[in-house]
C-alpha cells in the first residue's frame, strides 16, 4: 500500500485514494481514564485597519463560560440527553493586553 505524501495535512487534495488520508482527533471518553480537552474561545473583538496596520479592539474584557458534558444514549433521541456535569467560569483579560 503506498504511503500518502500529504498525510491529511493542509487543504490540498491528492491525486488518488492513496493520497487521501486524514488525521482524526480522538474525542471518545474511555472508561476509568480521565480525559483533558482544550478549546480556544476568543473574546469578542472588532478588527479594522488604521494607517495601513491591523488594529484589534476588544469589545468586552469579561466573559462567562458555561460548559455542559452531555450524553445521548444510542437509539433514545426522543427521550432526550443526560447532563453529566455542568461548569460555569468567569474569565477576564487585562485591558491593553492585545
Amino acid at each position: 500500500m503506498p504511503i500518502p505524501l500529504q498525510l491529511g495535512r493542509g487543504d490540498k487534495m491528492g491525486r488518488g485514494p492513496y493520497e487521501k488520508s486524514g488525521i482524526l482527533r480522538d474525542s471518545s471518553l474511555p472508561p476509568n481514564r480521565p480525559v483533558n480537552e482544550s478549546f480556544d474561545i476568543p473574546f469578542p473583538a472588532e478588527f479594522s485597519k488604521k494607517d495601513g496596520k491591523s488594529v484589534t479592539k476588544i469589545l468586552d474584557y469579561d466573559m462567562t463560560i458555561d460548559v455542559e458534558l452531555m450524553y445521548l444514549p444510542f437509539g433514545t433521541k426522543e427521550s432526550g440527553q443526560f447532563t453529566w456535569q455542568k461548569v460555569t467560569k468567569k474569565v477576564s483579560i487585562e485591558k491593553g493586553g492585545v
